[in-house]
Formats: structure tokens, C-alpha cells, sequence
């Protein structure tokens, strides 16, 4: 922003009140020190200087050069390649042989070195990653599931502070007053300004100050982007990274407890990252989890579980004008009950892998998408319908008749095949007689299922294109759905040379994405506005767009 500060007005510094980054978020990091590991089988220590690195790549490392070993057990005082591949020995009169297999490991209970700064220490299962030997110095790599490194710090835990990879969602909100944890702090406005300059101030002070931010049981959470967003984002759209740190999320703590990761897992909402990618349309992942005090200094970094995504765009939800955009729906997925946020994971999951793009086969993407609806029929309880439930009484009555007409045919036919020795067609017409009797009984088609589930929505989508595919000869939309679902997931395939449409898939897709996202946001008890994939063009639209008279060609199908 450029501003002419002082045309006509007292002069003054207007620099000191452009935001500046702050520089407290590492995204690579080496702790190094001595130390030991514990392992059981048989039991001993090794002691030594460890080193264990993480980047923000997503990648770690754990390895140790050792001076020291110390078996409990003697006999393997002088062999410690055999105390470290736990191999048992084996005696035959004085010779001594050892079972060293290749995939032989000695288990390892624990692992702690201290640094400079502070304490890693595994919180979770160790493992042996790799045994190197020879003419060089023993290494050995291990593999901690769950770890953290303390600092020395006493200081009682006020915020969380989790690096995103990958995060590309449309900040649009901002914060007012000081935080320890801005990537960019906003400058207060010195008192000396001129009061014909307060609003330029504000302008100024504010033009960074651009996050996500939600709450998580009524406690302030915000999404920031990092300093060099826009260079990291380029490199993932090249192809350079499939992953890197473009943002982090910072949040209070309260009372909760965090002094391991399975404490922070036992009250973190971790559906949050499935929101965060839904809304943008890209996964979202985080490498470790930085627990810090008031004044944003770090107590503890919690490493394991971690999420390491690779790069694709997906359809982004909430563009730069959507309002009020992506804060809002993850504050509300916030606020949802744990059930519910349970299964609008897994289907905002499916829907996201469900955007058309070159990240998959589009049988596969149409699969994430029948899964997505399925799993929405199954929680609404419309996977079942009685199929005559709908008829008026005239057509219920009269399929009534020709049921019995037909069914009493069939029961004729069997029991002549009875009478004649012909078991097996005996049995086959006893099987076809019974479904016939139930032609009009409950049955799972995902089609119909998907009907009952807009109206319950009140969508109008099935109506608007049943009207378009019957006046072309074409099956309906619910016959449509039906098809191809179990085309991909029965029979495996799409035979685009033969039986299936490409366009008509791809129709479909697009379609289908939609009414999930709209439904999605319903779930969620989101009332603004989003991005409709159907609707690129006319930016941004509101849930209820589809209406009784919408055009068949603003659902993609012509």
C-alpha cells in the first residue's frame, strides 16, 4: 500500500507502522545431545550422543553414533552386533554361534538425550530403524512413534501452535489487540499520529492482518499464513514440493492437558483438518505440535502422528468472496457433537478426493463420491425405501393384481419342475417366486436414497433434472445414480468403450460434488455463501440456489 503520508500534514515515520514478520515458527530443526536407549531383549543400554532432525518436509530423522553399550546379560560383553540384532546364542560343546538374521532387532523400551536447550524423550513405541557397521562407527537409526522435547521452561501452557502443510484456505478474518503468536503482528497506533492520518494509520497497521479464525469450545483459534506464503504455494503448484508449511494454527489451550500427545488428542477436535482441507479443497497436514506459554515461548513440542499430505487443488469451497467464508464453516464444524463431526469427516474426505482433476482415474473419483453419498443415506436413515410407498392407490392396487397373477404363474411352473425331477428348476423358480412376492417391499437403492435424502434437504436437484432426462429418453436421475454406483463399485469398472458415457460420468461428477458440498454445509449449519463447481462463472452462491425452475444446463447436464 502506498501512501502520500505527508501532503499538508505533520510530518511522520510512516514505516514503524507497517507490519513486520515475526520469526518464532521454526519449520527445521536438529536436537542434539547425550543420551541413551533402553532395550529389552535382551536387555542393556546403549549411550552415546544422539541426533534427531525434523524438517518441514515432513521428513525425521533419530540416529545415534555410540561409544557405549552395556548388556546385562555377559555373554554379550564382546558381540555387539549380537546384543543389538537381539540374537539368542547357541552352544555346542565350547563354539558359540549367533542367529543374526536380517531383520533381527534387539527392541527398544525407551530413548531420552538431553541438549542444549532442553530433553527429547520417546513417549510411544521405539523401534530400530536401521543397524549400519564395519569399517566405520556403529550407527543406529530408530524410528520413535511418539516423542517430545521439553525445555527447561516452568511456565504454565497457554497455547497450541500447529504448523500446516499444504494450507491454502482463504483467510478472511481479522484479529484485534496483540497476540505473542502473529506471523504478523499488527503495530498499535502511536498516540502522536495525526488525527487527520488515524485512518491511513489503521490501514497501514492492518494490511497484514489477514487470518482464519474459529472457536473450539468458545476459545480463540486462528489460521495464519507464513511470511513467504506465496513463494512456498508456488512451489508446490510446480511440482517442486508435494508438501510444505504455508500457514500455522494457533489456539488456547485452557485447561485442557498437554503434556504428552495422547493427552492433546483426548480433547482436540482433530476433524478440524478434514474442514480445513474441505474448505480449500486441498489436504491439509502438520508435522508436530508446539505447546507454548503467555508470552508465546515454547515449553514443548509433541512429534508423532503426523500428517504428511502430497499436493493436488481440489475445488476450493470458500474463494476470496465467499462470505463469510471458511472461518465460519470450521467454526461451526467446531460447535457440531463428536458423532456427527465423525461421519462429516469421512464425507467431506471422500467429496474433496471427488473434484475432477488429474489426481485420479475418474472411476475412482466417481467412487469417493458414491461413498460420500452413502455414507450420508446410511446416517439419515433413507437406505431403505418401501418401493410402493409413493404409488397413488390405483397404481399400488393394481400392481397388487398382476403381483399375484405373476407370482401364482411361477408357483404353477415350480411345482411342475417338481413334479417333472427338475430340482434345480425347482429351486431357481422358488427363488425368483420370492422376490417376486416382495417386489414392492423395502429395498437399498442408493438412487431412490439419494432422492429422499435432498428432499430432506429440500434441494430440488432430482426434480429439476428427472423433468430434462425423461423429455431426452434418457433414465432418470435417481436410475442414474443407481447405475453407475454399482457399475464402480460391484462390478469394479467403467466400460467407457461399450456400455458407459465419459460426458455423462463427468456430468454426473460435477453434479454430485455440488449437492455434497451444499448438504456438507447444511450438516455443518453454514448460511453464507460458497463456491458451486457448477458455477465458476457467477460467483458466489447461496445453499438453497437450485431452485423448482433452475435450467437442467446449471447442473451440467446437456
Amino acid at each position: 500500500m502506498n501512501v502520500n503520508a505527508n501532503d499538508g500534514a505533520t510530518p511522520f515515520d510512516w514505516e514503524q507502522l507497517r507490519p513486520k514478520p515475526s520469526d518464532w515458527l521454526e519449520t527445521h530443526f536438529r536436537y542434539t545431545g547425550d543420551g541413551t536407549a533402553e532395550l529389552t531383549a535382551p536387555r542393556g543400554t546403549i549411550a552415546g550422543t544422539f541426533i534427531a532432525e525434523f524438517d518441514e518436509y515432513g521428513s525425521s530423522s533419530i540416529e545415534t553414533v555410540f561409544p557405549n553399550i552395556s548388556p546385562c546379560d555377559a555373554d554379550y560383553e564382546n558381540n555387539p552386533i549380537a546384543f543389538l540384532s537381539g540374537a539368542k546364542p547357541q552352544r555346542s560343546g565350547k563354539a558359540t554361534t549367533w542367529g543374526i538374521g536380517v531383520d533381527s532387532d534387539n527392541p527398544c523400551e525407551s530413548l531420552s538425550f538431553v541438549t542444549a536447550h532442553g530433553t527429547f524423550m520417546s513417549t510411544g513405541t521405539v523401534a530400530q530403524n536401521a543397524l549400519s557397521w564395519g569399517t566405520g562407527p556403529t550407527r543406529i537409526r530408530f524410528f520413535v512413534r511418539e516423542g517430545k522435547f521439553e525445555t527447561s521452561s516452568a511456565r504454565p501452557a497457554k497455547y497450541f501452535a500447529i504448523p500446516l502443510f499444504n494450507c491454502v484456505a482463504e483467510p478472511t478474518n481479522q484479529l484485534h489487540g496483540q497476540h505473542p503468536l502473529r506471523i504478523f503482528p499488527t503495530p498499535s497506533i502511536p498516540d502522536d499520529v495525526p488525527s487527520e492520518r488515524k485512518q491511513i494509520a489503521s490501514m497501514v497497521a492492518n494490511e497484514m492482518n489477514s487470518v482464519l479464525a474459529f472457536l473450539i469450545d468458545g476459545r480463540l483459534c486462528f489460521v495464519e499464513r507464513l511470511p513467504d506464503y506465496k513463494a512456498r504455494v508456488a512451489e508446490l503448484k510446480s511440482g517442486a514440493a508435494q508438501r510444505k508449511i504455508t500457514a500455522v494454527l494457533v489456539g488456547d489451550i485452557g485447561s485442557n492437558p498437554v503434556a504428552n500427545l495422547a493427552d492433546f488428542r483426548s480433547w482436540f477436535p482433530s476433524g478440524i483438518f478434514s474442514a480445513l482441507s474441505f474448505a480449500s479443497g486441498v489436504e491439509v497436514g502438520w508435522p508436530w505440535i508446539e505447546i507454548r506459554d503467555e508470552q508465546g515461548g515454547l515449553i514443548r513440542r509433541l512429534h508423532g502422528d503426523a500428517r504428511v499430505p502430497s499436493f493436488f487443488e481440489g475445488d476450493n469451497v470458500f474463494g476470496k468472496f465467499s462470505r463469510p467464508g471458511a472461518g465460519e464453516f470450521v467454526a461451526s464444524f467446531a460447535t457440531l457433537p463428536k458423532e456427527k463431526r465423525t461421519y462429516l469427516q469421512v464425507v467431506m474426505n471422500h467429496a474433496r478426493l471427488g473434484s475432477l482433476g488429474p489426481h485420479l482415474y475418474l472411476p475412482d473419483l466417481l467412487a469417493h463420491l458414491v461413498r460420500a453419498l452413502d455414507c450420508l443415506c446410511r446416517e439419515h436413515h433413507v437406505t431403505s425405501r418401501v418401493l410402493t410407498a409413493g404409488l397413488s392407490a390405483e397404481a399400488k392396487n393394481k400392481l397388487n393384481e398382476l403381483t399375484t397373477e405373476f407370482t401364482t404363474k411361477l408357483k404353477r411352473l415350480s411345482d411342475y419342475s417338481k413334479q417333472s425331477g427338475n430340482l434345480e428348476d425347482h429351486s431357481l423358480l422358488g427363488t425368483i417366486t420370492r422376490r417376486a412376492e416382495s417386489i414392492g417391499q423395502k429395498a437399498n437403492v442408493l438412487g431412490l436414497a439419494a432422492v429422499e435424502l435432498l428432499k430432506k434437504f429440500d434441494f430440488s436437484d432430482a426434480s429439476v433434472l428427472d423433468r430434462f432426462l425423461t423429455a431426452k429418453g434418457r433414465p432418470d436421475w435417481a436410475t442414474l445414480i443407481s447405475t453407475y454406483r454399482n457399475a464402480t463399485i460391484h462390478e469394479g469398472y467403467l466400460d467407457f468403450s461399450n456400455k458407459h458415457d465419459v460426458n455423462e460420468v463427468i456430468q454426473i461428477c460435477a453434479h454430485l460434488k455440488d449437492v455434497l458440498t451444499r448438504i456438507i454445509l447444511k450438516e455443518c449449519e453454514y448460511s453464507g455463501t460458497y463456491d458451486s463447481v457448477l458455477r465458476h462463472s457467477y460467483g458466489p452462491q447461496a445453499i438453497d440456489w437450485v431452485r423448482p425452475d433452475t435450467n437442467a444446463s446449471d447442473l451440467r447436464f446437456t
